[in-house]
């Protein structure tokens, strides 16, 4: 008989389960694949890895092994932080993960992956990057949380609050006709109820569909038995459970794993959240739950695939990069709710791994169409925000653009958090000290509570010229008061520049600055007040160092408020 390694069984298991570790019975298939991989006769631990490898990816984890499960898996114990960490991701980025604090360089691991799969050092990475962001932690430390990991010790020993006292007094004396009675009762394939659909023809009858109308859609709609296991799942779900009923929004194959997208109903005082459940060769759960914006209806980024859940009322969908001098729009084909796969390298973290979509909404009753602009990632946990525009009076499409980009590839809002946008155009004009011409804008951003807006200058092509600034958007009621200030950096000196909406009568500094007013050159203009400020000496702290200004907006009824522009 040929005996294993200890040690490299041991991180071949651990490998295997934390990449497996939410699918069904992941003791037992981590096992199944650690001893076969360890069968490997030459090359040592990276053979053995290597197979492995291939196995997780090409063989899918067989479901025979119910009875083992309900008796040596049970719930497991909580996770410590790049445990919680690698649940959020799906199976194929934890491996990415796991593989490079194993050792292994960005580019080994993406040639190792690569013989299986579509794999790019950068998409290493950018995994290895949100797992640092999630846990806080160094690199020695999360290699020093993996290899304490030991999945025997935490299935088979679970805390105790995980296990009820009841359920500890009838396992002892009645495991085997517990089991027995669980499989009468409980078929294989079948788990709670399947989830709410709704009528195909509700969006068809307002003007402002919503997620509330949005009808199921996918090849496997009707599939009673996956529905019911993706419901499950989700209601398991220990981190993120729905709230009300559940509803599927499309349930198909995608990529050769099979997809449920649901969402809950959490009623009128939330927004929504989604699941998304995948059957695929590798395992199988709920890989993601991302709560709304907004109960809007709005394009849903699928897994790591590269696709979109698009609902039936937005038609014409086209996608542009947002780092592009204009807009180059290309169509995506829509088939049955599902968008063809967009390629990779649009996505880049330059622009924050964002693409701009717009989609043409026609109401069904009549009226006129108009266009829907999104944000979107292909992280299926990031923010997906839609844009509204305050545009300027002329040269319209090109300030949209720009503004795009500086969303986007500028900084001027940090979107995989964020609520839905409105970008607002306050001024345009030549800037001081030949600076050359830029626009003030300002981006707000939606949200159950008030939130201060932020402003930037930026030159015509969405080129950041300044850090953000604020406004007073949180505090006002109509757009013709917005005011904004933000300091510029010319190269001889800092500057405040400060301007606002037509309702605005005066803007005046208080601090540091001095006091300095400026009014509408005429009547119903836009007040622009540039005040000079200390002299540039090139020191990263000089920033810091700037006068401490506040500008006062004052309308015309009489109030004011009070912009800071740092």
């Amino acid at each position: 008989m040929r005996t294993v390694d200890r040690d490299h069984y041991d991180g071949l298991l651990r490998l295997a389960y934390l990449v497996l570790d939410d699918g069904d019975a992941p003791l037992t298939h981590a096992r199944r694949i650690a001893a076969r991989a360890a069968r490997v006769r030459r090359g040592g631990y990276p053979a053995m890895r290597a197979r492995l490898v291939a196995i997780l990816l090409s063989d899918p984890p067989a479901g025979r092994f119910r009875l083992r499960r309900l008796l040596i898996e049970p719930a497991s114990a909580p996770s410590a932080p790049v445990r919680a960490a690698l649940l959020e991701l799906s199976p194929r980025e934890r491996l990415v993960f796991l593989l490079r604090r194993d050792g292994l360089t960005a580019p080994e691991v993406a040639a190792e992956l690569g013989v299986h799969v579509e794999m790019d050092f950068r998409e290493v990475d950018r995994v290895v990057a949100v797992v640092d962001a999630r846990t806080g932690l160094d690199e020695a430390a999360q290699r020093a949380e993996i290899e304490a990991f030991e999945p025997d010790l935490v299935r088979l020993r679970p805390p105790p609050a995980t296990r009820p006292a009841w359920r500890a007094a009838v396992a002892a004396a009645l495991v085997v006709p517990v089991v027995v009675a669980g499989f009468v009762v409980a078929r294989p394939g079948e788990g709670p109820g399947v989830p709410g659909a709704v009528d195909p023809r509700a969006w068809r009858a307002t003007g402002t569909p919503t997620i509330d109308q949005w009808p199921a859609q996918g090849g496997l709609r009707d599939d009673a038995r996956l529905l019911r296991r993706a419901a499950g799942a989700w209601r398991d779900h220990h981190r993120h459970p729905p709230l009300g009923r559940v509803v599927v929004l499309y349930a198909g194959t995608v990529d050769g794993a099979s997809l449920v997208v649901l969402r809950d109903s959490p009623g009128p005082q939330d927004t929504p959240s989604v699941a998304q459940y995948f059957e695929r060769r590798l395992s199988r759960g709920v890989e993601s739950v991302r709560k709304l914006g907004t109960g809007d209806g709005q394009l849903i980024m699928l897994g790591m695939t590269w696709r979109y859940l698009v609902p039936p009322w937005l038609r014409d969908v086209r996608a542009a990069v947002p780092s592009g001098r204009s807009a180059d729009w290309r169509p995506v084909v829509v088939r049955d709710g599902l968008s063809d796969r967009l390629p990779w390298h649009w996505f880049t973290r330059r622009c924050q791994n964002y693409v701009v979509f717009q989609m043409t909404f026609r109401p069904a009753g009549g009226g006129s169409p108009r266009t829907v602009t999104q944000l979107a990632s292909h992280d299926p946990h990031a923010a997906a925000p839609r844009v509204r525009f305050g545009d300027p009076p002329e040269r319209v499409q090109r300030f949209r653009w720009a503004a795009l980009h500086a969303v986007a590839c500028q900084a001027a809002a940090t979107l995989s958090e964020s609520g839905d946008l409105t970008l607002g155009h306050l001024w345009s004009g030549e800037l001081p000290d030949g600076g050359g011409r830029a626009t003030l804008l300002t981006v707000d951003v939606a949200a159950p509570w008030a939130v201060p807006g932020t402003s930037i200058l930026i030159s015509d092509g969405g080129r950041a010229l300044s850090e953000r600034g604020g406004t007073n958007s949180h505090t006002i009621s109509s757009a013709a008061t917005v005011a904004a200030a933000v300091w510029w950096r010319s190269p001889r000196r800092w500057h405040l520049v400060a301007a606002a909406g037509p309702d605005i009568t005066r803007l005046e500094t208080v601090g540091e600055l001095g006091s300095h007013e400026k009014a509408p050159d005429r009547p119903g203009g836009t007040p622009l007040l540039v005040v000079p400020g200390p002299r540039t000496n090139g020191t990263p702290t000089e920033r810091a160092r700037l006068p401490v200004v506040h500008v006062v907006a004052y309308e015309t009824d009489g109030d004011r408020t009070i912009i800071s522009p740092s």
